[in-house]
């Protein structure tokens, strides 16, 4: 073949593939879809029944997993409900915005419709939730489907039996029958979705309209805001719409009432189960500390929360409705105010002193009047002329409060109350002045004030009471009682309890005050810029909020290390076999890693770079390897000294001329306290480095040596026996090891003996030995034998370095 000819075959080959290759580019998008199509996952003829139990499974799996009756009728039962009462509440919002209603007013609408408005996103988030997985469900049975009907006309060419065709048939009308069920309730869901985010929508308009409002207040709060309530177009107008308007408002409020209670039907069962539960609690610690209440001073003053188990058990409930009902209309609210103040009466009677009971009596008529008032808020007139005879009343009671202060004016209750009621009369007084000339919001705000924070006082005072007394009681109960801690300790804990519950009950007084005046809002966002506050120093920028952090942190490690300790030495050692010292050393090492990982958090959240530390800390090793090498010195060896433990808290030592028993091992010196009564103070490294001889390190017995000196002539024997029979009758003298009489040397004319005697009394041997030279000596001389046992020179320590 010549070079030509095979050149025209290389082209003819490359003409061929370029071809090829032309008509797979010029393929367009409508030829490609049906090669897409031919390409759809299809299932084999044989496999055919196999894969039929698996996609009829997988289509129940998902009708199953995409039920949603119950999020569907949830949302359709609490949808409508909402519905009605933001239907209700807007109604109202109108009437608050027209009528220029208080300041307190229109926060509390403002806190209901935020309530409202979280109510309404969590339906909508729910809804949300559901529609989403539901399309996804959607979207696989698509799949699905069109996987079985590629399958049914690949079977129907293949000639598949008939039987197998219409198990096909019937897989491809249950993954129907399913995905229509799915769309309905899709279209369910977008409606009840659509809804729910009308209602987010005019929640949130309704909080901009009360916040401008509540803006407006307060900038308006020195300005007259109503006519002055002589002004006769303001009842003429008053009273021709009393009869429609206040009828409408007590309705509403109530059907509010209903339809919340009723939509919180739950809730209002977990509540009734709490009551019941604190009644059982109540009952049983009643039959438990009846007995004990009469031998018990301090039990019997908190015996009034135990007598009366329904009404504090109802009290606390009551209490604790914030934690049971979210949001609830303002006429709940009032109900529970007034169903709470006759368990909160009965109660503070007895708690309180008798002298007292008029001031709880008209402080709480006065806020249960306060709170009734606001039936008729919608109503100015009528409302402003509530207030009036609130604060006249509140005038009329202020003044006798002074006038009794002064015949009790040396009882602490009433000094406090003294100087209360003259804070309350001056407030009251202007209440009523501004309300009579048309300061409605000031006269509201001031009078408001005054009486939620006595009411609030009277109410923290009684929930305070019953706290204490609860824990007291269950102090007593087991199996809280059989604890050691607490039958060791039982006085100690329930004074902490009443000094943190009375702070507790301080600060909540204060800011419900706070939050009745208007200015805790206010006052949370100064603390907050103040808290935010930074200042750089170099790289490092701090701010007040982080130093503060760190010093809490510091001061929670402290605490935290002093109640671990505490339940260590009182919980843990008494209940577990150690060597005498380890508590005391286990407590020092546990003390000190918790204040170290305190001071390494603060450290990290003030932004200080620990790698840094590090680095500055190597560097001033050397420093503080020569300046301070005396202190690291005594530090190290107060670490061995407590890991090693050669020397224990309570050990009896002698170093140098000191003899006493330790009482401290600290992180530079420790502290002895010597026989003479002085505390000696004994750097650590000095009880490493040298001689120390310690009496207790392994038992707790001193042997005491009594030299007798007698005459050549003396009868052995009967000194012996005589010298026994004083040792034998020595009650500080043990048994084991028994005394014993030994014969030391011979002098020229007389013989030296020894009664060695054993004693655990390490901190009276000195007695010891002292009692058994005067009775030995006595027993010479009552049995005329020539002898002696001398007493040690002045100042000398005899035998101090014998065992």
């Amino acid at each position: 073949m010549t070079r030509t000819a095979l050149f025209f075959l290389q082209i003819l080959i490359l003409l061929l593939i370029l071809g090829r290759g032309g008509v797979a580019f010029s393929q367009t998008p409508e030829n490609a879809a049906p090669a897409a199509a031919a390409d759809k996952q299809t299932i084999l003829v044989p496999d055919i029944a196999a894969q039929a139990e698996t996609a009829i499974s997988r289509v129940r799996q998902l009708e199953n997993r995409s039920r949603i009756d119950e999020v569907i009728d949830t949302a359709a039962e609490d949808i409508p409900a909402l519905e009605r009462e933001i239907s209700y509440r807007v109604r109202e919002l109108r009437q608050i915005l027209a009528n220029n209603s208080a300041l307190e007013t229109i926060r509390n609408r403002q806190k209901e419709w935020s309530d409202i408005e979280l109510r309404a996103t969590s339906i909508t988030r729910d809804l949300t939730r559901a529609a989403l997985r539901l399309d996804h469900d959607i979207q696989e049975l698509e799949a699905l489907a069109a996987t079985w009907e590629a399958t049914s006309k690949t079977a129907k060419e293949a000639g598949a039996p008939q039987v197998m065709l219409e198990r096909v048939q019937d897989i491809r009308a249950s993954i129907e029958k399913t995905k229509d069920k799915m769309l309905r309730d899709r279209s369910k869901l977008l409606g009840l979705q659509s809804r729910s985010a009308e209602m987010s929508a005019r929640a949130t308009a309704s909080q901009e309209s009360l916040a401008e409002a509540s803006d407006r207040a307060v900038t308006r709060l020195f300005f007259r805001d109503s006519p002055p309530l002589w002004d006769a177009a303001l009842w003429q107008a008053s009273v021709n719409r009393f009869s429609d308007e206040a009828g409408a408002n007590l309705l509403n409020q109530t059907t509010a009432a209903i339809e919340y209670l009723r939509a919180h039907k739950r809730s209002m069962a977990l509540h009734a189960l709490f009551f019941l539960g604190l009644c059982a609690i109540f009952f049983y610690v009643r039959s438990k500390i009846s007995a004990l209440c009469e031998a018990d001073d301090n039990l019997r003053r908190s015996r009034a929360v135990y007598d009366m188990p329904l009404v504090s058990a109802m009290l606390i409930a009551l209490l604790a409705s914030p934690w049971f009902y979210s949001g609830p209309p303002h006429s709940v609210w009032i109900i529970v105010s007034v169903l709470g103040a006759a368990p909160m009466l009965v109660f503070a009677r007895r708690v309180i002193d008798s002298s007292l009971y008029p001031v709880l009596y008209a402080v709480v008529g006065l806020y249960l009047a306060d709170r009734l008032s606001a039936i008729f808020a919608p109503l100015p007139a009528v409302s402003r002329l509530i207030f009036l005879l609130d604060g006249l009343l509140l005038i009329l009671f202020l003044g006798w409060v002074l006038r009794m202060s002064r015949r009790q004016a040396l009882r602490p209750e009433w000094a406090v109350m003294r100087s209360g009621s003259w804070l309350a009369l001056v407030l009251a007084t202007i209440a009523l002045i501004a309300n009579i000339g048309g300061y409605a919001r000031l006269a509201e705000l001031m009078l408001r004030t005054v009486l939620g924070s006595a009411y609030a006082a009277i109410v923290l005072y009684a929930l305070t009471r019953a706290g204490t007394g609860i824990i007291q009681g269950l102090l007593y109960v087991p199996p809280i009682s059989m604890s050691g801690m607490v039958k060791r300790h039982r006085m100690l804990l329930t004074n902490r309890i009443d000094f943190w519950l009375k702070r507790i009950a301080f600060l909540a007084w204060v800011g419900l005050s706070l939050d009745i005046s208007g200015l805790l809002r206010p006052l949370i966002d100064v603390m907050l810029a103040v808290w935010r506050a930074s200042l750089s120093i170099g790289s490092l920028t701090l701010s007040i909020g982080q130093v503060l952090s760190a010093f809490l942190i510091v001061w929670a490690a402290i605490l935290l290390s002093r109640l671990v300790r505490f339940v260590m030495e009182e919980e843990v050692y008494p209940n577990v076999r150690l060597d005498r010292g380890l508590p005391y050393a286990v407590s020092k090492i546990l003390h000190y890693v918790l204040l170290l990982s305190g001071l390494v958090l603060a450290l990290g959240l003030l932004g200080v770079d620990m790698t840094k530390l590090t680095i500055v800390a190597g560097a001033l090793t050397v420093g503080i390897g020569f300046g301070l090498q005396n202190i690291v010195n005594n530090f190290v060896s107060g670490l061995i000294v407590l890991f090693e433990r050669p020397i224990k808290v309570g050990d009896t030592i002698q170093i140098d001329d000191v003899i006493g028993r330790v009482q401290r091992i600290g992180i530079r010196a420790s502290i002895v306290h010597s026989t003479t009564g002085a505390e000696v103070i004994i750097p650590n490294g000095k009880l490493i480095a040298d001689k120390v001889t310690n009496w207790t390190l392994s038992n707790q017995l001193r042997q005491i040596t009594v030299p007798v000196i007698t005459k050549a002539d003396v009868d052995v024997s009967e000194l012996k026996k005589l010298l026994l029979d004083i040792a034998k009758e020595n009650k500080l003298v043990v048994d084991n090891p028994p005394p014993e009489v030994l014969f030391v040397k011979r002098g020229i004319d007389a013989f030296e003996f020894e009664l060695r005697v054993w004693t655990d009394a390490l901190d009276s041997w000195l007695k010891v030995k002292s009692d058994l030279i005067t009775e030995i000596n006595e027993a010479l001389r009552r049995n005329e034998m020539s002898g002696q046992a001398p007493m040690p020179g002045p100042g000398s320590v005899p035998d101090q370095n014998k065992l």
